[in-house]
């Protein structure tokens, strides 16, 4: 997976140098996102709880400890809270409480903010709008196990449906844009539907549906915000009178004209654009393992606030 003939840390320095010249987006994926689909998850779970807590004022903590408590009960206890699609729900409910007690405005509908890649079309693939209503949803039935279960395979069964390939679509649909960023969204929505049918796995000890979430398309667009002829010039010049770092990754990324598809700066957002579609996956490689992780999460012994009764 990744870049084979590119190591990630070479195309994300020729990127860097790049950037100056043609403006690009950067696809990395949200950390909340690669580390709650992790075998890691119920660790960075916790440290992101009590940063959340701590850069809160006494009384917002004091508001936001009332709004975890007036979702869980007394006890603080969320089945299966410290791994995958249910950490990464109550991640998201964290930040989002924070924002509601400093007075933010929050949106309960639509992609969630900071989890995805903003499109600058404002356009945003379907699996998105799944997601996001789905991770809403899942802090107010984690404890209820039956619950849990049927809207889990609901919401599975239209991440099926929302990776269908074009030509299954039918008439009356959004036709997807195949751009960069929106390809990202789409990946992101792959994976979660992977980490989705683990957790189904994990509470109903068996078999589940098997997720597939497609190939990926060929004429993919790159948003560069230049002339890419023109500045992928400057970018050469650049490279040819850099450091020894910068054409060394230059030459590990880059080895003859045939490498490159398109102009060099769309090869270059291409390369970084690749890392970062395969970075979940990655966070996500030891199946079993996942799959056997039980753990609860405890709001209650972690909370920085006083868990009044």
């Amino acid at each position: 997976m990744g870049n084979q003939q590119c190591p990630a840390e070479d195309a994300a320095h020729l990127a860097s140098v790049a950037r100056v010249f043609c403006p690009f987006p950067d696809y990395n994926p949200s950390p909340l996102f690669v580390n709650m689909v992790s075998i890691n998850s119920s660790l960075h779970l916790r440290n992101h709880y009590r940063a959340v807590q701590s850069s809160l004022s006494p009384k917002q903590l004091e508001d936001f400890t009332q709004g975890l408590r007036t979702t869980f009960g007394r006890e603080g206890k969320v089945t299966l809270g410290g791994v995958g699609v249910v950490a990464l729900s109550l991640a998201v409910l964290f930040d989002t409480l924070a924002r509601q007690v400093r007075g933010e405005w929050v949106s309960d509908s639509g992609p969630i903010p900071g989890l995805f890649l903003k499109n600058m079309r404002g356009y945003y693939p379907p699996q998105v709008h799944t997601v996001s209503e789905y991770l809403r949803l899942v802090p107010y039935i984690a404890n209820n196990p039956s619950r849990m279960i049927e809207e889990s395979e609901r919401y599975l069964k239209q991440l099926i449906i929302d990776c269908q390939p074009l030509e299954k679509l039918g008439e009356n649909k959004t036709f997807p844009v195949k751009d960069d960023t929106t390809e990202v969204n789409r990946v992101l929505g792959h994976h979660f539907g992977t980490s989705l049918t683990t957790h189904l796995h994990r509470i109903k000890n068996g078999t589940t549906l098997d997720f597939n979430g497609g190939g990926q398309p060929d004429d993919l667009i790159f948003n560069l915000n230049c002339e890419p002829e023109i500045a992928g010039k400057e970018f050469l010049a650049e490279v040819k009178k850099s450091d020894s770092r910068t054409q060394e990754a230059f030459k590990s990324c880059i080895k003859d004209s045939e490498d490159i598809e398109k102009t060099v700066l769309e090869h270059v957002a291409k390369l970084v654009w690749v890392d970062a579609i395969f970075m979940p996956a990655f966070a996500m490689v030891h199946q079993e393992l996942l799959i056997a992780q039980r753990e609860d999460f405890d709001l209650k012994a972690d909370a920085l606030g006083k868990w009044v009764e």
